[in-house]
């Protein structure tokens, strides 16, 4: 997803810090030896924690299966330097030229899969397989919690496994050439269960033409797991792909895989999954979330003078009790309004925050007043957190906290007024972390920064004015909170510049270039802390000028797009 969650793709240059703090340690979980770029992702209460790295240094590359004469190559090496590589002698350049061939061929099943990322056990700096099990890894793998009794779940790419491939004769080609080509596994991206040494895929309800796809967003301590799947495909589109997909001149699993490879455009229809572990561990059928539909009532919309709409579930977290939150489609048939991207009126639809409590679903926002919004996480005191717009591709993201007990939704004062704020985990101390915007000290520039917000004593803070000062790290992204308030995050931080080699790049002088680099990171409480100024710097009460963390995620609901925390 790309098949890559969002958070593990936004890296922006943002400003070093001023002014800092003392109320939490900073500690790199990454560098991971190897990788350029660490992501963080889950934390449980033993502070194991989980995550994700990128951007391996010296890849492995099959030097007998490149082709030389490629426009990638050719462009790039001279005829010596080719040569050179022939022999095994590939320096930082060529390999740049090797992974430029590896990308730029994706398409083409007899050159070599590339793997872009790597999950990893941060507190054990192990790195954990999920679905491959050979070396080079062939796909794109992401872990995003760990549950407190030691069960992480992740989800990967299909692995391919190299085969023998023979076209049908035909008249043209009475006697076809036998090719090697990367053949994928079934199951274009699958959830994954891990405990106890033994792996289990979360399996969706449709698995025809490819294996299907599920991508997991949660799991409880109660072994609950919530996510999205494939649940079923229009018969025209399973004509198509029959009719293509003969087995003649590929593969069927490899024509399988080009209908259904990316999460955002395959043909499936997708729902919002719900999984449970036995005593084992082993997730049990996934059973299909409904949607709110037209009014509340469940229902598709009926109106023939306008465009069906496409309606499902988004689940993004749930507690130990088995109550789920996430968001779900909404529609008004009596409400139409013009659409600026399709140029045509249309049936009023909107995500809206959702909480799932087995085949209910409710919203608890006024869906006239607010055009979307979507529930994160809960924890277990029944406490959600989310963000939410007025007007969506307009206004800002407004975070907000919502008691089911009493059943009151609270928009928590924020860093400025208009500031964007995308919350990611709640523990069951009611503190919350998330994304926000923020400005940079002594300017109007906008910068994404980590946030942290105590329910309890109502106060909301950049978490980089809570770090000692001249920590050295800027934390972009907080993703994760256990219940004894340790935060797992993602920083940036300057380090010595490395090629794809791994090496130190040096200047004409021979001093090491610096550059910024992504880094996991856990920030832990320090008793009885508090926040240190430590510049000079008088900051100001800047109104925003502009600058979005975006409604996009309208646009990736099947993506785990932040982290979320329901112990």
């Amino acid at each position: 997803m790309k098949l890559t969650p969002i958070f593990f793709a936004m890296l922006p240059a943002l400003a070093v810090f001023a002014s800092q703090a003392e109320v939490y340690q900073v500690a790199e979980l990454g560098l991971v030896e190897g990788y350029k770029s660490s992501f963080s992702a889950g934390i449980n209460n033993s502070n194991q924690t989980v995550g994700t790295v990128s951007g391996q240094f010296n890849y492995p590359v099959d030097l007998a299966a490149v082709n030389y004469a490629h426009a990638s190559i050719t462009g790039s090496l001279s005829a010596a330097e080719i040569e050179e590589v022939k022999k095994g002698n590939v320096n930082a350049k060529a390999l740049v030229a090797l992974l430029l061939y590896l990308n730029s061929n994706i398409s083409d099943y007899s050159v070599q899969r590339f793997a872009g990322t790597f999950p990893i056990r941060y507190d054990i700096r192990q790195q954990i397989k999920l679905r491959e099990t050979k070396t080079p890894q062939t796909n794109y793998e992401y872990l995003l919690d760990i549950t407190d009794n030691g069960t992480m779940l992740g989800y990967g790419s299909a692995p391919f496994v190299k085969q023998a491939f023979t076209p049908a004769a035909t008249e043209a080609i009475p006697n076809p050439v036998t090719k090697q080509l990367w053949v994928p596994e079934s199951g274009s991206v699958l959830g994954m269960v891990l405990n106890n040494g033994s792996r289990y895929p979360l399996l969706p309800i449709y698995t025809q033409y490819g294996g299907g796809i599920s991508v997991p967003k949660a799991i409880s301590n109660s072994g609950i797991v919530v996510g999205t799947g494939s649940v079923s495909l229009a018969e025209a589109t399973a004509t198509s792909i029959n009719t293509a997909c003969n087995g003649a001149t590929e593969p069927k699993a490899i024509c399988y895989y080009q209908f259904i490879s990316n999460v955002n455009s395959a043909p499936y229809d997708m729902a919002g999954l719900v999984w449970t572990l036995d005593a084992n561990g082993k997730p049990g059928p996934a059973t299909k979330y409904g949607y709110l539909g037209d009014k509340k009532t469940g229902l598709p919309h009926t109106r023939t003078d306008y465009a069906p709409v496409l309606y499902t579930s988004v689940p993004n977290d749930v507690n130990d009790a088995g109550v789920v939150v996430g968001m779900s489609v909404y529609t008004d048939s009596t409400d139409i309004r013009y659409n600026p991207r399709t140029f045509r009126d249309e049936v009023f639809t909107a995500y809206q925050a959702t909480i799932f409590q087995g085949t209910e679903l409710t919203t608890f926002f006024d869906v006239k007043e607010w055009e979307g919004s979507r529930a994160t996480s809960i924890n277990n005191k029944n406490i959600i957190v989310g963000s939410a717009v007025k007007r969506v591709n307009y206004d800002q993201e407004r975070f907000f906290v919502y008691d089911m007990n009493t059943q009151k939704i609270t928009f928590p004062k924020d860093l400025f007024a208009s500031a964007s704020v995308v919350p990611a985990a709640i523990n069951n101390n009611n503190q919350v972390v998330g994304i926000s915007s923020s400005y940079t000290d002594g300017s109007s520039t906008i910068r994404q920064v980590g946030f942290w917000y105590d329910l309890t004593t109502d106060s909301f803070h950049d978490l980089n004015k809570l770090l000692p000062c001249n920590s050295g790290y800027t934390v972009i992204a907080a993703q994760d909170i256990n219940d004894k308030n340790v935060i797992v995050a993602t920083a940036t931080k300057k380090t010595e510049a490395r090629d794809v080699k791994g090496d130190i790049i040096k200047d004409a002088a021979g001093n090491a270039i610096m550059e910024e680099v992504a880094v996991a990171v856990q920030l832990t409480p320090v008793a009885n802390g508090t926040p240190d100024n430590c510049s000079s710097v008088v900051e100001e009460g800047y109104e925003r000028q502009g600058g979005s963390l975006g409604f996009g995620w309208l646009l990736l609901t099947m993506l785990p797009l932040l982290r979320r925390r329901s112990r």
